[in-house]
């Protein structure tokens, strides 16, 4: 084994994704195990100017946005976690998610993971029936427009697990 080496690249059932179960200055972090294929879309949207005296068309940046969405594999009977998703999409609630290339807490002196952190809404989830894996659901989020009781923004952020 060569000691001096680090991986690069991390498969994505070694990911873990998290729902904040508690206020944003005081996280508790609950792991949705069911979770899968998580995707983050992040960028500027571009947008085509015409003008004249020209033959052509330029691109210019526009606002940057952030989407997402995640595959969630119900589980028959009781299913907390997706209780909680669906009832915050029903209330419209803001809720954070964190995506992380480990587990949120790891034990030393293995290093801290890393990912991001986001304010999110839910949107209309897709539940197949004909056809399909009628248990998994795909689960859309876009950033939210979210702020502290203080008045400050919220956005999407890097964070780093924390180490017991």
């Amino acid at each position: 084994m060569a000691t001096d080496l680090e991986r690069g690249a991390y498969a994505g059932k070694e990911t873990y994704l998290y729902y904040n179960s508690a206020t944003n200055a005081s996280p508790t972090w609950v792991e949705m195990k069911r979770a899968r294929n998580v995707q983050l879309n992040r960028g500027f949207a571009t947008s085509e100017v015409n003008f004249h005296g020209s033959d052509q068309t330029v691109n210019i940046h526009g606002y940057e946005g952030v989407t997402g969405s995640f595959e969630y594999v119900r589980k028959l009977g009781a299913d907390t976690v997706y209780d909680f998703l669906e009832t915050s999409r029903d209330s419209k609630n803001i809720i954070e998610l964190i995506h992380l290339n480990g587990p949120e807490t790891v034990s030393a002196p293995a290093d801290a993971s890393e990912g991001w952190r986001a304010p999110v809404i839910l949107g209309e989830f897709s539940e197949t029936s004909n056809g399909g894996d009628s248990v998994v659901v795909t689960i859309p989020f876009v950033l939210a427009d979210a702020y502290t009781a203080a008045g400050a923004q919220v956005t999407i952020s890097a964070y780093t697990g924390t180490v017991a």
